[in-house]
């Protein structure tokens, strides 16, 4: 696909977080390629722009176009997100978030629940208890996994590790005023919303609790007012892969310490060899509540 050349400075700007960059790229390709294009213009570069804005929400987007004007200050990593301990075994993978994506709010919860866990795992002695467990030499597979992430999208696949920690957004929808502008059903990609004749309504069967749709809503409309975690556990990766089951879907911080602590009890009366997944599926679930 060929570029011009505005397009290529126009897509330089783009106020897109750094990683997205090749992404956005594509992006613009698809959309030439369905007008039926065998080259990228600025008019196009503008469409993806609003996508991408759409997409990561006016709050990430207004940073990242002051810096690009030379106005804000350069997006930075959250280090305090990224999990690196050669010596433990135990591991806390971070969605994108990690990398400066979500919110603000989003990012200093998780922030919270990260230096929580790290907290509870090394007081618990969670290291010497998975070498205790383990039946062959000690590697990467010994470790004791969490992943956890700012939203259902899930992009570190929780429900693949040992223990699962899953930030949702309960939108709630208020008297404000819909203009129906119609900026939460191209959000939802669940279609969990419709319009009615007063404005939005939600199919909570549907809805993913992402907060999307709420994060733009112009009029205040769709709002977050409730933020919880949904715990899983006993997933797995490997030589039998094995899909994380949910211990609570709706909950505080405080309770996913509980549990937390709940499942390294049970990780204690376990026999070597065995794991969170293999303890869930002889005595259920309900021992880790």
């Amino acid at each position: 696909m060929r570029w011009a050349e505005d397009a290529e400075k126009m897509l330089e700007m783009l106020p897109v977080p750094p990683m997205m960059g090749g992404y956005a790229r594509l992006q613009s390709e698809k959309i030439a390629r369905q007008k039926g294009l065998d080259c990228v213009t600025a008019d196009i570069v503008k469409e993806t722009e609003k996508i991408y804005a759409e997409f990561i929400g006016e709050e990430k987007t207004e940073q990242l176009r002051a810096f690009l004007a030379g106005t804000g200050p350069e997006p930075q990593l959250e280090d305090e997100l990224f999990f690196d301990d050669p010596g433990a075994l135990y591991h806390i993978d971070v969605c994108f978030t990690k990398y400066g994506e979500n919110s603000t709010l989003v990012r200093g919860m998780l922030k919270e629940m990260m230096s929580s866990l790290k907290t509870i795992m090394n007081k618990e002695n969670v290291t010497e208890l998975m070498a205790d467990l383990a039946t062959v030499a000690l590697h990467g597979a010994s470790r004791f996994t969490v992943g956890m992430t700012g939203c259902p999208n899930c992009c570190v696949s929780p429900y693949l590790k040992d223990f699962g920690i899953i930030r949702l957004h309960r939108v709630d929808i208020t008297d404000a005023e819909c203009t129906r502008c119609g900026s939460c059903l191209t959000m939802c990609v669940d279609n969990a919303i419709r319009l009615g004749d007063d404005g939005p309504v939600i199919d909570r069967t549907k809805c993913a609790q992402c907060e999307l749709c709420a994060r733009d809503c112009p009029t205040g409309k769709l709002v977050v007012n409730e933020r919880g975690f949904r715990v899983i556990a006993g997933g797995g990766s490997g030589r039998q892969p094995t899909i994380a089951v949910t211990v609570e879907d709706f909950t505080s911080k405080e309770r996913v310490e509980q549990i937390l602590k709940n499942a390294i009890a049970q990780l204690r009366k376990a026999q070597p060899g065995e794991s969170l997944k293999t303890i869930i599926k002889r005595e259920g679930v309900e021992v880790l509540r």
